[in-house]
């Protein structure tokens, strides 16, 4: 049933979730690739396609809505405001280095489409950026199933990347936790 439901499905929900902040199905796509319930090349394909599709469109939502959009959400007028500053200053890193930020994804195209970057202009760098991303994490999905195979599936070096991962997890909790103090 599991295979049956990946085979007939799996693309289109790779495509749907990467319009929304999709790394995490974009990664298990990739994982399942490695299993050979799905293709690389076209779980790449499919995510590619849902994120650049949904960020050209967000792009034009916030060149044409923009004002109306802050003028609905006022508390977001401010930090639009440095937002595009910032943007005006360093577009083409902004535009390119957002996509791989979690959480300000699917925003930064209404950002930048408000700050009337030209159209050429983003898509020439969001095409590649949209592509990069794409092969990126579904490529990591790809290797980390790779890396779990290469060890058989060794109890022992799962448990210590789960330490590790919350080792980490819980250096950055403290560290923010102790930054917002100050």
């Amino acid at each position: 049933m599991f295979e049956s439901f990946i085979q007939s499905y799996g693309y289109y929900a790779v495509f749907a979730f990467a319009c929304i902040e999709g790394e995490i199905a974009v990664l298990t796509a990739g994982f399942l690739c490695k299993q050979g319930y799905m293709s690389l090349e076209l779980v790449m394909l499919a995510a590619f396609l849902g994120t650049l599709i949904t960020e050209q469109c967000l792009f034009f939502v916030g060149r044409i809505y923009g004002g109306k959009l802050l003028e609905k959400y006022p508390k977001f007028s401010k930090k639009s405001a440095t937002v595009i500053e910032f943007l005006q200053k360093y577009d083409a890193a902004f535009i390119f280095g957002s996509r791989f930020i979690y959480g300000i994804r699917n925003v930064s195209p209404i950002i930048i489409g408000m700050a009337k970057i030209t159209p050429l202009k983003f898509s020439s760098l969001n095409v590649p950026a949209a592509l990069i991303w794409s092969i990126v994490v579904a490529g990591a999905g790809y290797f980390f199933a790779n890396i779990l195979e290469s060890t058989k599936g060794s109890l022992e070096f799962i448990q210590i990347g789960a330490l590790v991962v919350l080792g980490i997890a819980l250096l950055y909790f403290f560290y923010k936790k102790t930054r917002g103090k100050k």
